[in-house]
């Protein structure tokens, strides 16, 4: 506890040193996209109708004549590839298979409608003509419908909570190739976008408890129902939980508000706590939270958890829930404030979550460090030795997310040996130097999606060029990760 308190004071000093500058949300948000989304859910349907309009700058180099969004919603509809890989499908789907879609009902570029196309390999790009030059703005509009399914994923309705993530059309991220079209994976996170402008409008029946990326603006009372309206600045993606169940915990950590929205979590207290404690820890250690709000939502979810801008899903009565709350958490840092290409270098970000994640529980005497590296060790290596049983060139690289043949191995490679990469830079360059690397990351990379290469250099910067030799060697799949014993 004493810990605790000193990190909860050492945070909201740094929170009040933040505050006599622009923050990196302030300045980030002048020059953000933005998305302006008034939507209404029907509880009876498990339907959201919305509307949506999008400003947006052409950052590709080049004039494109279309404008592209991921319509993440209709990977869950009938024939998609399905959402989670088939040992995840009994928990996903309790109830049996249920399914889901987006429905574009007309889409406007400057205020004119076009016609418009569902694109993609698994028609999940929304494609709209538009004579797009290079640096220039271009406002769209798309009304479209989404139905949920009854599934425990990042977009469904569940008996107990409705999960809102990745619902809306989001713009698909520049690349020097143009905008990134790449297909929707049922392994990792096939996410990659740019930081935005958000204003969200909900209307829902007013027996629902509502969680939001962005902070609450406004509430007003409709016939039946309430209407809310969210902002957010300079947020990588927004995502709303709510239930007709949940109850609501909050604490403040220095300027920070942060809210737990509970309905079955028996010590609701210790789990508000633990989530204070991990922003506390972080804020410390690698730079100051810049958002004024974060919420942490149980919520019925087939994996430990799932992060989002200022929000934080965790499955509800999950085996590894106090991990999930601490894992969702640094995932803030890095995932939200700094990006990267999670499909193409997953290891990134929760790799380096994972590591953070058992730093602070050892900080905060949960679980000693060396208990938990000596777990991702033997659970590496053992994964290893019982593949070589079977294949003699076992793959052990870091990788995209199409080239994993499982979720199994997707974990092993990305979130354990990811893990055991930030350790080695850990026990390499020692603590100071290790959090030194990782704030030089963050204050470079704050609100842009950082290369592999620009986390090498950061490390390398304090730790000299030789550092570059472990991210090498790990990515390569070369690194030396001994045996132990107990």
């Amino acid at each position: 506890m004493k810990k605790l308190l000193c990190c909860l004071a050492a945070a909201l000093a740094l929170l009040l040193l933040a505050g006599c500058a622009p923050s990196v949300v302030e300045k980030a948000s002048k020059d953000c996209d933005q998305y302006v989304i008034v939507c209404s859910y029907d509880e009876e349907t498990h339907t959201l109708s919305a509307v949506q309009t999008v400003t947006a700058e052409n950052r590709s180099g080049k004039d494109v004549d279309s404008v592209k969004f991921h319509i993440y919603a209709n990977q869950y509809r009938e024939g998609a590839n399905p959402v989670v890989p088939a040992s995840y499908k009994s928990v996903a789907y309790p109830n049996g298979d249920s399914w889901g879609e987006i429905v574009v009902d007309g889409a406007k570029v400057e205020g004119e409608a076009v016609p418009f196309t569902i694109e993609g390999q698994d028609f999940d790009v929304l494609s709209l003509p538009a004579q797009w030059r290079q640096g220039k703005k271009v406002t769209a509009e798309i009304t479209y419908t989404v139905t949920l399914a009854n599934v425990r994923h990042r977009l469904g309705w569940t008996q107990n909570t409705v999960n809102l993530g990745n619902f809306f059309p989001v713009l698909c991220a520049f690349t020097a190739e143009g905008q990134d079209c790449t297909p929707y994976y049922n392994v990792g996170d096939p996410f990659v976008s740019d930081v935005a402008n958000f204003d969200v409008t909900l209307s829902v029946n007013d027996k629902y408890v509502v969680a939001a990326s962005g902070a609450l603006a406004e509430a007003s009372q409709l016939d039946e129902g309430v209407k809310y309206r969210y902002t957010a600045q300079a947020v990588r993606d927004f995502a709303l939980v709510m239930s007709d169940k949940y109850k609501k915990l909050s604490k403040n950590v220095g300027e920070v508000t942060v809210s737990y929205y509970y309905f079955a979590d028996s010590d609701a207290e210790t789990t508000l706590d633990r989530a204070c404690g991990a922003l506390a820890y972080f804020s410390e250690k690698i730079a100051p939270y810049p958002y004024a709000h974060y919420s942490v939502c149980e919520t019925e979810f087939c994996y430990g958890g799932m992060e989002y801008p200022c929000l934080s899903m965790v499955s509800s009565g999950g085996k590894y829930y106090a991990d999930a709350v601490i894992h969702e958490t640094a995932h803030q840092w890095f995932y939200g404030v700094v990006g990267n290409d999670q499909i193409r270098n997953p290891w990134m970000d929760e790799g380096l979550a994972e590591f953070l994640t058992c730093l602070y529980m050892d900080y905060a005497q949960i679980t000693p460090l060396s208990q938990s590296v000596l777990n991702n060790v033997k659970t590496y290596t053992t994964y290893v030795d019982v593949l070589n049983n079977y294949y003699h060139d076992v793959d052990t690289t870091f990788r995209s997310l199409d080239k994993f043949a499982n979720d199994n191995e997707y974990v092993v490679m990305t979130y354990v040996k990811g893990s055991l990469l930030f350790n080695t830079l850990y026990e390499t360059l020692g603590e100071r130097k290790f959090f030194a690397a990782l704030s030089d990351y963050y204050d470079k990379c704050a609100m842009t999606v950082a290369t592999p290469q620009q986390m090498t250099d950061s490390f390398c910067k304090v730790g000299g060029k030789e550092t570059a030799s472990i991210f090498h060697s790990y990515a390569q799949g070369k690194e030396i990760i001994g045996q132990v014993t107990d």
